[in-house]
């Protein structure tokens, strides 16, 4: 048997080298999905974004650690508490040759913040009143009130091209033109997106020339193309694979703990009468999941229960408000009694495919247990593209959907404003897409924790925000994900805790 293993290792590293040969000049990265759209500041997907930031840039860049370093930017200070100076990087073109100013910077978020016409990212804007240019390389930014988040929130804001836009019509959605290290090729959609090198980007010529990502759902398919040299990079490596990989001598198992969180979405508004309405039923749900058994039967043990929807990595995280709900069937059956279903309910649940690690097989595991608490679940699994973006619109054909959400900000923010806030402060935003659940003492402290500038004050805020979620249970909280990726030896890229692919990060050994 181990001769057998040795024999199919040796094959797959002789056919993997031959295959890397006729591209040496060529990184191949295959992910579950495949990118939806290509405006960057109207998505809120990593694998699209995966690929997108290494086409256009931010103002601010997110580093390996986590710090957040001026990029586009300069650099950016408080004038006063509401109001907010920042410099941009003189000399920068695009693609098509425009150049970067102050103005184009300006119309950017003009674009973001119209009401007319709101893209996925603008509910993060809404405390933004204006924009001024000052001179050709310097802005300043008009809060309605004090919004301490702002130079972090520009690690996501990305920088597009005003001419092209505005003259071109809607061209730059089909060939999109930014300031990053690669410049776009061609999109043959559900089959590759490729790029090449930008040889006069600002920061250095990128290492590599070219890049090709690739969607392949399926968790077997991308190991049988990382071994056999069609692919250099694997996400979402099923952990049952992570020893077929370490023995091929192709290929290398490299993992990081990972800002994802995974949590099944509890649509409460769904039908009429929705046992979900209640929150003891929200809690008997969280009580009725073994989330270490996932962790430890689906996932391999890749992976930390958890019980709230941030994790260490997070400004505003809190341990003990994070613990996960202890598995414990009867108490799940009990409050079910005392929610007016002793003899439980039936449910439907969605689910995507290879978006995630093993994430239908989670789904899978999760209608078992509720099984066990009387719980009936109709598990449906749908194609990504669909499945997402009937999320982001609020018309989820389901009781519940699995979800993942990886917080690139750091900051509580973009986790409890940005998925739970219920739009139930007069005067304030909407409701946002990824919770039904309503709490006016939740939204006033994201709210007023969005506005303070004290930290500590800040915390104390999200402390009080994350009891209000121990006590609704919106969601059923999971696990954070420990990311898991096949890479080939002859790339020297070491992977980053925000599940970012950037390509001007690798290089060829």
């Amino acid at each position: 048997m181990r001769r057998t293993v040795r024999s199919l290792a040796l094959a797959a590293l002789v056919l993997a080298s031959l295959t890397w040969a006729q591209r040496a000049d060529t990184i191949v990265i295959a992910q579950g999905v495949d990118v939806t759209v290509l405006d960057p500041n109207n998505q809120l997907e990593t694998p699209t974004a995966n690929v997108l930031s290494n086409i256009f840039d931010t103002l601010f860049m997110r580093m390996p650690d986590g710090s957040a370093r001026p990029w586009l930017a300069t650099g950016v200070r408080a004038i006063n508490p509401t109001t907010w100076e920042m410099t941009i990087r003189p000399g920068v073109r695009f693609h098509n040759g425009e150049e970067l100013t102050a103005e184009t910077v300006k119309w950017n978020f003009d674009r973001v913040i119209d009401p007319q016409r709101p893209l996925r990212i603008s509910s993060s804007w809404v405390n933004l009143a204006s924009v001024q240019v000052v001179n050709p390389t310097t802005l300043r930014f008009i809060t309605k009130t004090p919004f301490p988040v702002f130079p972090t929130r520009l690690t996501g804001f990305y920088i597009l091209p005003q001419r092209y836009v505005t003259e071109g019509g809607n061209r730059y959605l089909q060939e999109p033109v930014g300031t990053g290290p690669y410049r776009y090729v061609r999109w043959v959609r559900d089959q590759q997106f490729e790029l090449e090198a930008n040889p006069n980007y600002w920061a250095g010529a990128p290492r590599i020339r070219r890049a090709i990502f690739r969607p392949i759902p399926e968790a077997s398919s991308r190991v049988a193309e990382l071994l056999s040299g069609g692919v250099d990079i694997i996400t979402n490596l099923a952990p049952e694979a992570a020893a077929t990989v370490r023995a091929s001598g192709a290929a290398e198992v490299r993992g990081v703990p990972s800002i994802r969180n995974i949590f099944v979405i509890l649509n409460t508004g769904g039908r009429p009468d929705s046992p979900l309405a209640n929150p003891k039923v929200r809690l008997a749900l969280n009580y009725a999941v073994d989330k270490q058994a996932i962790v430890r039967n689906v996932l391999g043990g890749f992976g930390r229960p958890i019980g709230c929807p941030l994790n260490e990595y997070i400004f505003g995280y809190d341990a003990r408000s994070c613990q996960p709900y202890e598995y414990n069937p009867a108490r799940a059956r009990q409050l079910l009694a005392e929610a007016g279903y002793p003899n439980g309910f039936t449910m439907t649940m969605g689910s995507p495919s290879g978006r995630y690690l093993n994430d239908r097989q989670v789904a899978e595991a999760i209608v078992g247990q509720l099984a066990q608490v009387g719980v009936r679940v109709e598990l449906r699994v749908q194609e990504w593209s669909t499945y997402v973006a009937q999320i982001l619109e609020r018309r989820i054909p389901t009781d519940a959907v699995l979800l993942g959400w990886g917080n690139n900000e750091f900051d509580a923010d973009n986790t409890l404003y940005s998925l739970f806030y219920g739009g139930t402060v007069r005067g304030g935003p909407r409701q946002v897409a990824f919770s039904y659940v309503r709490s006016v003492p939740f939204d006033l402290a994201v709210l007023q924790a969005q506005r303070t500038t004290d930290p500590e004050q800040r915390k104390k805020l999200y402390l009080d925000a994350l009891r209000v979620l121990r006590a609704e249970a919106p969601w059923i909280f999971l696990y954070q994900q420990e990311d898991l990726y096949g890479v080939a030896r002859r790339v020297d890229w070491k992977p980053r805790p925000d599940e970012r692919l950037f390509v001007s990060e690798m290089a060829f050994r």
